[in-house]
């Protein structure tokens, strides 16, 4: 999985899309980017504070990373796919 794939899965999964900055970063966003010495960030910017820090070996793992928490977050909120909020 890539960051664009990471994108559609998002949208899919009902997350609004600023809630994500794939390939970058954002406040007060889950971030996912490759940071200076290479390896991937998942991460939450708030207050320039990368809150939850995880680092992975390449992009496929952060971002099947981030999609897992954030399909987590959606069932614990209780909804069905799709659903916007």
């Amino acid at each position: 999985m890539n960051v664009e794939e990471l994108e559609s899965a998002v949208a899919a999964i009902g997350i609004p899309a600023r809630m994500v900055a794939a390939g970058g970063h954002a406040q007060f966003s889950w971030s996912v980017e490759q940071a200076e010495d290479g390896a991937w960030e998942v991460y939450w910017l708030e207050r320039g504070d990368k809150n939850d820090l995880e680092r992975f070996a390449n992009e496929n793992q952060a971002c099947t990373y981030l999609l897992g928490r954030l399909t987590y977050s959606q069932i614990l909120a209780g909804l069905k796919w799709g659903d916007a909020q």
